[in-house]
């Protein structure tokens, strides 16, 4: 009778454990307010830049009202940097954070992007290629560089997250989807990104606003502090 009364226990928290990781499972279906997490993968070798080993290795996007911010986080939070996008309000900055020291600059959409490099004579062209990425259906562009006869990568793009001008904070912004699979070079070091998971979950206002403390600067002074430190 005891044993019966364990495995039922057992059965019971072992019911309520499933229901709590389904509760934070990947969402897939129409998105206008959550979560995108990616990994991002450098395309060179440790050996070849030993800095990349203390690089951060994911990238969220968050999405609520048509505002983003994009964050990636390194060193156990003692690196951050963002970019923010409040489009109904023409309104775009970034924030940097490294050590104590935090500086942030603001600009309006059609401002300069920070945080990723151009990519110089860059052309798109659609193509055929389909892909299932985080539950999402993507379409695709191919990436032609520096006038090159060849696609140097492809990019993978989904209609199903609403977010106008979703690549305002990175080199894709003629492409109308969210980008769920693309390349990029993050201060001059080549990276893949590619989701994981989309959370669909309720996303505090203050998410996209500059946190209290950052001195606002121009985009050179930012840079300088982050080519000083790479």
């Amino acid at each position: 009778m005891l044993l019966k009364k364990v495995d039922i226990s057992f059965i019971v928290i072992l019911s309520v454990l499933l229901i709590s990781a389904c509760s934070t499972a990947s969402f897939s279906g129409k998105l206008d307010e959550g979560t995108i997490e990616y990994d991002m993968i450098y395309l060179q070798d440790q050996k070849e830049n030993p800095i990349i080993s203390l690089l951060p290795t994911t990238m969220s996007l968050k999405i609520k009202n048509n505002n983003s911010i994009q964050k990636i986080e390194g060193w156990m939070g003692v690196f951050q940097m963002a970019g923010i996008a409040r489009r109904n309000e023409n309104y775009k900055a970034a924030y940097l954070k490294i050590m104590g020291e935090k500086y942030a600059f603001e600009t309006t959409m059609d401002g300069p992007a920070f945080g990723f490099d151009e990519y110089p004579k860059m052309k798109l062209v659609h193509s055929d290629s389909v892909k299932v990425i985080a539950g999402y259906k993507c379409k695709a562009y191919d990436v032609y560089l520096n006038d090159s006869s060849a696609a140097a990568f492809t990019i993978y793009y989904t209609e199903d997250i609403k977010l106008d001008n979703p690549n305002c904070n990175n080199p894709f912004q003629e492409v109308k989807g969210v980008l769920l699979e693309f390349q990029m070079k993050f201060q001059k070091i080549p990276v893949h990104l590619i989701a994981k998971k989309v959370i669909k979950e309720e996303i505090a206002d203050d998410e996209f606003l500059i946190p209290d403390g950052f001195q606002k600067v121009s985009k050179e002074k930012i840079q300088e502090v982050i080519n000083n430190l790479m």
